[in-house]
């Protein structure tokens, strides 16, 4: 009751008044709903439509221009063509794929129950199904949401666009057909939150534009579909989630508002639809992204989910002559910046914080955290060669929604390496260091933001998909995963599995007496968040330097200021100084999370890892290592690299006693400069000696010359506290950086 008054002070008088308005109209909806569907199903109300196809040009150019898509196809897709078709097949045989797990449709198919428990979910009222009851008998809601988002449809009606056979067409035809005679409007879990309405929108646009030839003979399936296409109209309408989920929901709700809204003009509530989705997107615009473009959820998935739904919205609204503002323009250019900065060298983006499997823009099937295909849009939209260099090619969902005209330019877009390489993105709070942007470069991310954007830091709870993981780094070295961010593993879920992942612990960064950084209050829920200081930044064109530090530890009873110094060197190494200023002794532990691979622990001080790198680390006082890899808990070596999937990975715990005053953890990761098959095969100074010296000096040494010396700082200058340890090295001996 306290949590619940505290957050009650906490809105505003708008929030307030326009949540009472919701509590009455939904009052009065379950009372309709409920004697409708009480009575014989003849005399239900069903909305008057006309099959009309007045969509078909209004709708994404690929789409459109057949033959001329077709013929790219066959010559430039053809790849992209055999896997689509593939696609199809499997889903025709109703073997659908979500969160790393293939299952068996039955038919009809089950839409109301969990695809993994088989348990149905209660038939009813949409604001009365339980689902943030956690697993409560029926299983994660996100699985039974993901089947009933249909993205699966789209792979149909890409093969039906792309080959004319009927049958892809027929299936997607029974697969609507079974899913509206089982859903009625407003009723079951798959009403019950907005979002997943506004996701089967986007599903089914696809579905109906790209097999539109064939509904258009249909005249019964066709008036089905509109009917359905109306109805989600105006639930989305009445339901939008402007403070219950005002980020990515909200603003996917909106955008598929606005898109029925402007492709079914012939219905009678179009433009009211369209003109709330668009107020929407406008007004909302300033809530979702900082000033350099990152979004305010701190999650890199939720980032390019409400990026993706700004790209559907503004590439529709130019092509039907109303397009957005320029301010939703260069809120869209900032985003894919962002996109960009945080693209690693394998292509993907790292797995920070929250996500699922829904992706707005998903006609390709690529890896979960491969968000370049925006990058190609990006650079036809906004003429940037520099998103075209980390793009790479014009992906197949750039080509669905820009068509044949979107490939041609992008073709004539000369491609320019973005500039500086290395970014502070000081509003998101990451750091970005690079040594180039080639295949086999190095790439470090170090966190150094809030844990989600304007989150309190009392005790008022806040909800959000930002995960307790201040300083974490990130990192690849010629162009191979070493640290990784351990994903989100489900939302609803064993307990201790499911909080884990959100929990400091599973993140590349150190904890003090065992404890968050934030106070964890269970699912999403945090209060008592911290405050980062961006302290230093450095980008030179061959290496980078980034420190923060938070307060995490110094709420709640605690004294403890964490900073860490993260320094990318020339010859792919990199250089991680953590300090620990507190008023008396602590526990701590710092985590360092490896990709799946092998790892071995060399003495008291060193791993090696795969053929790939090694870690050394040294201290002011003495440290315990321990290494652990698909263990009993989820805290001993497991990564989630998407939803509902675990995958063991190594990972290193260091863990001591730190006494009052200033202590400090010197790290070094370094790669090996040639990748061989075995060891034994290496080049003469291909594997880097690098060890722990007397008295506690880490050496690094390549080709017989020394590249690198430190110790851990436990004193400073205070007239220059951004102080970096020394470096010896063929360029720069006897030299201070920083």
């Amino acid at each position: 009751m306290s949590s619940r008054l505290s957050k009650l002070r906490a809105k505003s008088p708008a929030e307030i008044a326009e949540r009472v308005r919701y509590l009455v109209y939904c009052a009065l909806e379950r009372r309709r709903l409920q004697q409708r569907n009480s009575g014989p199903s003849s005399e239900r109300r069903r909305p008057t439509v006309t099959p009309s196809i007045a969509s078909a040009k209004r709708f994404y150019a690929g789409a459109v221009d057949r033959t001329r898509v077709q013929a790219l196809f066959a010559t430039d897709y053809r790849e992209e063509r055999n896997a689509a078709i593939a696609e199809a097949e499997r889903v025709i045989e109703r073997r659908v794929e979500f969160f790393g797990q293939q299952f068996q449709l039955s038919t009809p198919v089950a839409w109301n129950c969990d695809p993994v428990t088989g348990v149905e979910w209660p038939r009813r009222y949409h604001r009365d199904v339980p689902i943030h009851g956690g697993d409560i008998g029926y299983g994660d809601v996100k699985y039974v949401w993901e089947l009933n988002r249909h993205q699966f449809l789209i792979d149909l009606g890409r093969a039906s666009f792309l080959t004319g056979d009927r049958r892809y067409a027929a299936a997607a035809k029974t697969f609507l057909t079974e899913w509206i005679a089982d859903n009625p409007y407003g009723i079951g879990v798959n009403w019950a939150c907005a979002l997943e309405p506004a996701f089967r929108v986007f599903s089914w646009l696809w579905t109906y534009n790209l097999c539109l030839d064939h509904v258009a003979t249909d005249e019964d399936w066709h008036v089905a579909w509109l009917r359905a296409f109306y109805d989600h109209g105006r639930f989305l309408h009445r339901h939008l989630e402007y403070y219950a989920s005002p980020f990515n929901h909200l603003i996917g709700e909106a955008t598929a508002l606005y898109m029925l809204g402007a492709l079914f003009p012939q219905f009678a509530e179009a433009s009211a639809w369209r003109a709330r989705g668009r107020h929407v997107l406008e007004s909302r615009l300033r809530a979702q992204f900082y000033a350099d473009g990152g979004s305010v959820e701190q999650s890199t998935f939720y980032h390019h989910a409400t990026l993706g739904f700004y790209l559907l919205a503004l590439i529709l609204g130019e092509r039907n002559g109303e397009p957005f503002s320029r301010s939703v323009r260069d809120a869209v250019e900032r985003g894919l910046e962002f996109s960009m900065a945080l693209t690693q060298p394998d292509g993907k983006v790292p797995a920070i914080g929250g996500a699922d499997d829904g992706k707005p823009i998903r006609m390709e099937h690529l890896p979960f955290w491969d968000f370049r295909p925006y990058l190609a849009i990006g650079s036809v939209l906004f003429d940037r060669g520099d998103f075209k260099c980390v793009a790479g090619r014009f992906f197949e969902d750039a080509l669905w929604l820009l068509g044949p005209e979107g490939h041609a330019r992008f073709g004539a877009i000369p491609g320019v390496a973005p500039e500086p390489s290395s970014v502070l993105l000081r509003d998101s709070g990451y750091a970005t260091l690079r040594s180039s942007w080639s295949p086999d470069g190095d790439f470090v991310c170090l966190d150094c933001g809030e844990q989600a954007g304007e989150l309190r830091t009392d005790a008022v709870p806040n909800s959000v998909h930002g995960h307790a993981d201040a300083l974490s780094v990130v990192v690849q070295l010629r162009g191979q995963p070493i640290l990784v961010d351990s994903g989100l593993l489900c939302y609803n879920g064993e307990p201790v599995w499911e909080a884990h992942f959100r929990r400091t612990a599973a993140h590349n960064t150190a904890l003090i007496d065992g404890n968050d950084q934030a106070l964890h209050l269970g699912k999403m829920a945090w209060s008592y968040s911290y405050r980062v200081t961006q302290e230093h930044w450095m980008a030179r064109s061959d290496e980078a330097v980034a420190m923060a530090s938070h307060d995490g530890y110094t709420r709640r009873g605690g004294d403890t200021v964490h900073r860490r110094l993260v320094w990318l060197r020339p010859g792919s190494y990199v250089v991680i100084y953590d300090e620990f200023e507190c008023a008396r002794e602590h526990d701590v532990e710092l985590n360092f999370q490896f990709a799946p691979g092998e790892l071995a622990l060399n003495g008291e001080s060193a791993v090696a890892f795969n053929d790939d790198a090694d870690m050394v680390w040294t201290a002011s006082s003495a440290l315990r290592a321990r290494t652990f890899c698909g263990g009993s808990q989820p805290d001993e070596g497991w990564i989630a690299p998407s939803l509902g999937v675990r995958v063991a990975a190594p990972r290193v715990r260091l863990s001591g006693r730190i006494a009052a005053g200033r202590s400090a953890v010197l790290t070094v990761l370094a790669a090996r400069l040639h990748r061989a098959a075995s060891r034994a095969s290496e080049p003469q100074g291909a594997r880097p000696t690098i060890a722990v010296t007397t008295p506690g000096m880490i050496s690094l040494a390549r080709d017989g010359h020394v590249e690198y010396i430190g110790a851990p700082v436990i004193s400073r200058d205070a007239a220059a506290p951004s102080a970096l340890p020394v470096v010896i090295s063929r360029e720069d001996r006897g030299r201070k950086a920083g």
